[in-house]
């Protein structure tokens, strides 16, 4: 594994970094209005409507035992009068309009309680299956920005102190001219030919110089 490490640029990881607070931020919001949203509606189903429809079945309940006892109390008085069975027609169709209300208030009622045991069960469900991203919102994601954080700010003071490239050396007076053999340093050949020179003495003369 290699002990070195390319970094490009550190906006990238400033973005990221960016985009996984923004993700935290949104994804906080909807879970507080969805919590919220639920909440409300279980409240609703609770309070509200239980309250109300209970009180509704009481009522028609009422109005269907008026109902039956006005059609008790007209057969009653016809058959004083007239002797014979009235058909109370009026009557009738009240009592039969009592009743149709007082079935639709019990059934209504019985629905509030089954949606509210329902959406209980949901509302728990639902807090377990969104438990992992609570905790990453909470401690995982936070802690992530923060060892982004930590890690930018480590780079960076690693590009402020690492030594320069080969290319960026510091001038050593051999910048902006082309180097010349003499400016080369000797290589194991010319050590080699320098020192058997040594050996012979020097070259004698030629004759005709």
């Amino acid at each position: 594994m290699s002990g070195q490490a390319r970094v490009d640029s550190f906006s990238v990881l400033r973005q990221f970094r960016a985009s996984l607070a923004t993700f935290a931020s949104v994804a906080a919001v909807a879970l507080d209005e969805a919590g919220t949203d639920i909440q409300r509606t279980l409240l609703w189903l609770r309070e509200d409507r239980h309250r109300y429809w209970k009180a509704q079945v009481q009522t028609r309940a009422q109005q269907h035992t008026q109902a039956k006892l006005a059609l008790k109390q007209r057969e009653i008085l016809d058959r004083a009068i007239a002797g014979t069975h009235s058909s109370c027609v009026e009557e009738r169709r009240a009592l039969q309009i009592a009743e149709r209300r007082l079935r639709q208030a019990e059934y209504t009622f019985r629905l509030v309680r089954v949606y509210r045991n329902q959406i209980e069960k949901e509302s728990l469900d639902y807090k377990g299956a969104i438990h992992g991203l609570i905790n990453a919102i909470e401690a995982e994601i936070p802690n992530a920005c923060a060892s982004l954080d930590r890690m930018v700010d480590s780079l960076e003071k690693y590009v402020a102190i690492a030594p320069p490239e080969a290319g960026l050396a510091p001038s050593d007076g051999t910048e902006g001219r082309v180097l010349q053999p003499a400016d080369m340093p000797p290589t194991e050949d010319d050590r080699t030919k320098d020192a058997d020179q040594s050996k012979d003495g020097p070259e004698p003369r030629r004759a005709f110089e």
